[in-house]
């Protein structure tokens, strides 16, 4: 009898672990970062590659003064990354955090540094990067902006 509930729990337990979509094909999908969004946006993206990344910064790392060929989502999920966007606050930094996200548009210039002790960790996806074009291109530092 034990051995019979046993087997029961087991098979629900494997039941439940491996949802399926359609007919026997079994599907299982892990969450690599998940962030919360504070600022709305709307993304236009045109045809070109999706490209997603793992990226870490060190302490004291930057990516400088930059934009990018299309629109990217950034997921942190590791320590806090610092962004000084002319768009925002008269380019006041703001802190972004693990647990955290946030959306730039295409060729909009920002900076985004690691001014803390730890490393950053953080998911970025780009939604439609141009046919021989590099995600990040180097920019210049705007008017107003201190960083």
């Amino acid at each position: 009898m034990k051995i019979a509930l046993l087997g029961l729990a087991v098979s629900a337990a494997l039941v439940t672990a491996a949802p399926s979509i359609g007919a026997g094909t079994p599907i299982v999908a892990r969450a690599l970062g998940v962030g919360t969004m504070n600022r709305p946006f709307t993304v236009k993206a045109k045809p070109g590659s999706m490209i997603v990344e793992s990226i870490t910064v060190k302490p004291g790392g930057s990516f400088g003064w930059h934009t990018h060929g299309s629109a990217v989502a950034v997921v942190i999920t590791g320590g806090t990354l610092t962004v000084f966007d002319p768009s925002v606050s008269s380019c006041a930094p703001f802190k972004a955090s693990k647990g955290q996200s946030f959306v730039e548009p295409a060729n909009h210039i920002h900076l985004a540094r690691n001014d803390g002790t730890k490393p950053v960790t953080l998911y970025a996806i780009y939604l439609g990067v141009p046919k021989g074009a590099q995600p990040n291109i180097p920019g210049t530092q705007p008017a107003g902006c201190n960083a």
